[in-house]
């Protein structure tokens, strides 16, 4: 038993080195010739494996995409994390911290690039749905605030954690596409829309 045990994980981590040497491949690809015009094949050649061997690695282009996409949003929301402490309030938390997210993927080049230029359907469904991954680091990212409001009782009681999260990623998803909208404009839009999604209505 210890025996398959021992050989499934060695094998699991072989499958996720050949994956990250594939993704390496894919982004060395994209930065010389950018993702539209990437085909599996260029990405294959790169990395030195036939292009059947990357098809078993990854089933198509566009889990490939999403999966180098979930790698890049997890460095991001690393950093993010960090400098949600530094909030004083849960109102600064959620406007400044989601300017900031947003900042964050705007600033990294290949993934706007991938975002705003793959004509795949799935890339504008993995922005608001993202995956599990995703949706975990974004509990670990958001969670001691919303909890902290809670002691306070500033949060909506009738929304959970989880319910919460999927709000704030679905609108930091739409300020990404929205890039006309600069930190002043997000910052308005996030005060109308976001706030009195998430906190209770305070008397005056």
């Amino acid at each position: 038993m210890l025996e398959k045990d021992a050989e499934a994980e060695t094998e699991s981590s072989t499958t996720n080195a050949a994956k990250q040497t594939v993704c390496d491949a894919a982004i060395r690809c994209f930065q010389q010739y950018g993702p539209q015009r990437t085909s599996m094949a260029d990405i294959a050649d790169e990395a030195g494996i036939s292009r059947k061997t990357l098809y078993r690695l990854f089933d198509d282009r566009p889990t490939l995409i999403e999966h180098i996409l979930n790698q890049r949003l997890n460095e991001m929301g690393a950093g993010v994390k960090s400098r949600l402490r530094q909030f004083k309030t849960i109102e600064d938390a959620l406007i400044e911290g989601s300017i900031e997210s947003v900042a964050a993927g705007r600033q990294d080049k290949l993934f706007s690039e991938i975002v705003r230029e793959d004509t795949n359907h799935r890339v504008e469904q993995f922005m608001f749905r993202g995956t599990d991954t995703v949706r975990k680091n974004m509990m670990k990212i958001w969670s001691p605030v919303l909890e902290e409001g809670r002691k306070h009782d500033l949060v909506r009681n009738d929304l959970t954690n989880e319910r919460i999260v999927d709000l704030i990623q679905n609108v930091h998803a739409l300020l990404f596409i929205r890039d006309d909208y600069g930190d002043n404009d997000q910052r308005a839009f996030l005060k109308d829309f976001l706030l009195p999604a998430i906190l209770k209505v305070r008397n005056p």
